[in-house]
């Protein structure tokens, strides 16, 4: 149905400005040290940093309902196919290569590479498979993003799925998402999803216990965890060894004033966040 959407392609440009990271820093309550790092010359982004930079910049005339640009433009209208009108950033490759820095242009190109109708434990899904690369004078990001479109619900959601965890991983750090760190985080992402920040459209239209968590956001948390707890400062420094590819795929949804903990295996090279019951919301693959 929607073949004539494979190989269609976006292009976006931007500046990695100083003070979009110093926003990103102060988001994440890196302190004075955090925005100091984030606003010196030549600053390097921590990995998964390049979310906050050329994004589709959807006119206010494009938005629909759920606050996402209406599809048709770039992701093919899955409606056709039936009331898919719940979306999900559902998993995530990243190769890394050099690092970006602030003041570069950076330069963002996406395709569409898979669509593809599955059935799943909760009834039918649509996985649009988008091939993204960003590069800058000084690095490049090559990713496969894998977003998932579900029926839309008629009854609540779930508070938890019981998801058992790696028991080889030790948690490292505990966080708490909370609604302004949310929308902050939509805000330098541009993304207008009403799930992140609209807690009456989470409630009454999705059926969601509470706001729901970015999936990238907890990406970003596993990709920058280490023994010590989730780090920023030293990446923008350019200190301490980077990842050159980061894989994850999300489980379960995590929700906003909810413990998460964030896990890590001895060598690093395995992530996980569990929720508030200690049940698997994400796993993730981290090679360096």
């Amino acid at each position: 149905m929607f073949e004539d959407a494979i190989g269609r392609r976006e292009d976006a440009e931007d500046v990695i400005d100083q003070t979009r990271l110093a926003q990103a820093a102060a988001m994440l309550g890196l302190g004075e040290e955090g925005e100091a790092a984030a606003r010196a010359q030549g600053a390097g982004l921590p990995p998964l940093f390049h979310l906050f930079f050329a994004n589709n910049a959807s006119d206010a005339a494009r938005i629909d309902k759920d606050g996402h640009e209406i599809l048709g433009r770039f992701i093919p209208d899955v409606s056709q196919a039936g009331n898919f009108h719940r979306r999900m950033w559902a998993a995530g490759d990243m190769r890394f290569e050099g690092q970006m820095k602030s003041g570069e242009r950076v330069k963002r190109s996406s395709i569409i590479r898979q669509i593809e109708a599955k059935e799943g434990k909760t009834g039918p899904l649509i996985f649009v498979t988008v091939d993204r690369l960003m590069e800058s004078a000084s690095g490049q990001v090559q990713e496969k993003r894998t977003i998932v479109y579900r029926e839309a619900a008629s009854t609540p959601a779930p508070d938890s799925i019981p998801l058992a965890g790696d028991d080889t991983l030790t948690e490292r750090e505990v966080w708490l998402p909370e609604p302004v760190q949310l929308f902050r985080f939509s805000a330098l992402t541009w993304n207008g999803h009403r799930i992140h920040y609209d807690l009456q459209h989470c409630r009454e239209t999705e059926h969601y216990p509470d706001l729901i968590t970015h999936g990238p956001f907890t990406a970003m948390m596993l990709a920058n965890l280490t023994p010590e707890g989730v780090s920023f400062i030293p990446a923008m420094r350019g200190e301490g060894a980077a990842i050159t590819r980061f894989k994850f795929r999300g489980t379960q949804a995590l929700f906003a004033n909810r413990r998460v903990s964030l896990c890590l295996n001895d060598d690093g090279t395995q992530a996980e966040a569990r929720n508030h019951h200690g049940q698997q919301a994400m796993t993730a693959i981290r090679e360096g």
